[in-house]
């Protein structure tokens, strides 16, 4: 997969994510997947156990992952919540 983003997927995800996922600390926890943003909000993230996707103010983003094969499997879980 490319290391494309459409930011309003991710942005719909995390909303998601903390609206109906279990807070647990400071990180929202729903179907596998834990988001969590900075104390401005400026910068979210959303994570499973091998992908991490940070999102910076202006729509920038960075993935930290090990495997596009893992990162294909983040992307789908990230779909299958709309």
């Amino acid at each position: 997969m490319q290391n494309e983003l459409d930011i309003k997927l991710a942005l719909n995800a995390f909303n998601i994510i903390t609206k109906y996922g279990d807070k647990r600390d400071v990180n929202y926890h729903y179907q596998g997947l834990q988001a969590w943003s900075d104390f401005d909000g400026y910068t979210l993230q959303i994570a499973n156990n091998k992908v991490t996707l940070t999102i910076y103010f202006h729509n920038k983003y960075h993935f930290d992952y090990d495997s596009d094969e893992e990162l294909d499997k983040f992307m789908k879980k990230l779909i299958r919540l709309k």
